[in-house]
């Protein structure tokens, strides 16, 4: 038996992934053998392509997309925030100010000054796919 934290050390894994898999029940802590075959199985076959594109294909393309746009944003309220701004109908503007209260309302939760910038961050590479899309589709020949 050994406990996730110690597992964690020695893995390539996330972290974060191993306690999804104990919050759903799928690994115990402290890991019995067949938890860590389990783990040893998950780290042979993490992110393989033939995997990935296996899974990614049952989703809906709209759903691809927007899972793949905001797939390196670990974080609910980071990907609620870059939705957020690449739903904005074009014109429209969402104050920082109205985001944090949202988030702070929705995710019951008071954003440090740090997570602020990264919000400034979310919105600014939001802004620039959505520039270098519409570039894209005018640049086109239709």
């Amino acid at each position: 038996m050994i406990p996730i934290s110690e597992y964690a050390k020695q893995t390539t894994t996330p972290k974060r992934i191993i306690r999804y898999l104990q919050r759903e029940g799928i690994i115990q802590d402290p890991l019995g053998r067949e938890d860590q075959l389990c783990l040893q199985f998950l780290e042979r076959i993490w992110g393989k392509r033939e995997l990935l594109r296996a899974q990614l294909s049952r989703l809906p393309l709209k759903a691809r997309l927007s899972f793949l746009r905001t797939a390196d944003l670990p974080a609910k309220w980071e990907r609620y925030a870059s939705s957020r701004y690449f739903n904005l109908p074009i014109g429209q503007k969402l104050e920082m100010n109205t985001l944090i209260e949202e988030i702070q309302t929705t995710f019951c939760f008071l954003l440090t000054r740090q997570q602020i910038k990264r919000l400034y961050k979310i919105r600014n590479r939001v802004q620039v796919a959505k520039h270098r899309e519409k570039k894209r589709a005018y640049e086109q020949p239709g």
